[in-house]
C-alpha cells in the first residue's frame, strides 16, 4: 500500500468497522430481547464467555454497574439457565458466577434473530496470504487497548483474575 493510499484506506477500514460494530450491536440487542434478557445481561454473558467464571464484584467492575445491579443481572442469567452461582472453593465467603456457554449458544441459535450481522462465508474467496494478514489484523484489533475515556470511574480491567 502506498503512503498516499494509507490514510484513505485506514479511514475506509475504520468506517467499515464502525458499520460492522453498529450492525452487531443492533443484532445483540435483538438477541437479548429474544432471550428475555436485558442488554446488560448480554454484556455480562459476553464477559463470562471471554474470561470464564468470575465474581459478581469483578462483573460490577468490568461493566460499571453497581453490585446491586449485577445481583439482578446474575439472577436473570440464573433464571434463564445461562449461569450458576457457586461458592468459591478457595474462599467460601465469595461467590463465583459460572456461565453455561453451551445452553447460551444453543438458545442464541434457536431464538435470536435469524439474520446474523455477518456470515464469514465470504472469507473462502481470499487467498491464504491475505487471510493471514486479516488474521493478524483481527488479533491486533482484539488485543489493542481501549481508548482512554474522560470519565474517571470507567471500569478498567485489573491484573487480577476474574475468578
Amino acid at each position: 500500500m502506498s503512503s498516499e493510499a494509507g490514510p484513505a484506506a485506514a479511514a475506509e477500514i475504520a468506517a467499515s468497522l464502525q458499520t460492522f460494530a453498529a450492525r452487531h450491536l443492533v443484532h445483540s440487542l435483538l438477541a437479548a430481547e429474544a432471550l428475555g434478557l436485558a442488554p446488560t445481561d448480554l454484556m455480562g454473558m459476553c464477559l463470562l464467555q471471554l474470561h470464564g467464571p468470575a465474581t459478581p464484584g469483578w462483573l460490577a467492575e468490568m461493566t460499571g454497574l453497581s453490585t446491586g445491579a449485577v445481583t439482578g443481572m446474575v439472577d436473570r442469567l440464573e433464571r434463564g439457565g445461562y449461569a450458576t452461582r457457586a461458592q468459591d472453593p478457595r474462599d467460601r465467603r465469595r461467590v463465583i458466577v459460572a456461565p453455561d456457554l453451551e445452553r447460551f449458544a444453543r438458545d442464541i441459535q434457536q431464538h435470536a434473530p435469524a439474520r446474523a450481522p455477518v456470515t464469514l462465508e465470504f472469507l473462502r474467496g481470499y487467498p491464504a496470504a491475505q487471510l493471514e494478514t486479516v488474521q493478524r489484523f483481527t488479533a491486533d484489533l482484539a488485543a489493542a487497548p481501549a481508548p482512554a475515556e474522560p470519565a474517571a470511574d470507567y471500569p478498567r480491567r485489573s491484573a487480577q483474575s476474574p475468578a
